[in-house]
């Protein structure tokens, strides 16, 4: 008989605290990318404002709207979608499929949270984003490096909150990324006291 498989967490589910700031890997959430077709940017953007009451954001943000969906800046005319398990987001999605590329990414990504006092702190050591208050603020995005690895950063809250969105190949890199600066472990760092 066929031997069934599940998939595994990517990262340790029990969060890790030190000096007031928590790592946790983030709730499992649907994903879907979503890119305009050439020249098809605004029925695009007509049609998830129907659908969805939102406008999609055109610059480095993220937006929900009022049924919990986060619509995620990617880049130029392109966003990810980030929903509850059950909301069943590509078939929402699907009448779109004539002016838009829509792809399941809910396996692709694994989202960390880094939260707490000293989480800017803890953030800036690995990533090369201007993360004071005036430059980065909750809803904000980016798509940098953490260390060597590609993330979308975002600013959940003014916790602050953040969460990295990674490949779900190098999310436990990451994760230890993360911990070991944490711990104070990046060299010509700021200590968090």
């Amino acid at each position: 008989m066929p031997e069934v498989l599940h998939p595994r967490d990517a990262v340790s589910p029990v969060p890790l605290t030190a000096h007031g700031v928590t790592l946790r890997a983030g709730a499992m959430r649907e994903s879907v990318s979503l890119a305009a077709f050439r020249g098809q940017a605004d029925t695009l953007r007509a049609f998830v404002g129907k659908e969805f009451d939102v406008d999609l954001p055109d610059t480095p943000r993220s937006v929900e709207n009022a049924d919990g969906i986060t619509f995620i800046w990617a880049g130029p005319d392109q966003w990810l979608l980030r929903a509850a398990p059950g909301t069943d987001l590509l078939t929402r999605l699907s009448p779109c499929a004539a002016f838009a590329a829509l792809t399941a990414q809910g396996d692709s990504r694994t989202a960390l949270e880094l939260r707490g006092p000293g989480a800017r702190a803890i953030a800036a050591k690995l990533v090369p984003v201007d993360l004071h208050p005036r430059a980065f603020a909750a809803g904000d995005v980016a798509l940098t490096l953490a260390g060597h690895i590609a993330v979308i950063l975002r600013q959940v809250d003014d916790t602050p909150c953040y969460e990295f969105l990674v490949f779900r190949s190098l999310a436990q890199s990451l994760h230890h990324e993360l911990h070991t600066a944490m711990l104070g472990g990046i060299p010509q760092a700021d200590r968090i006291s």
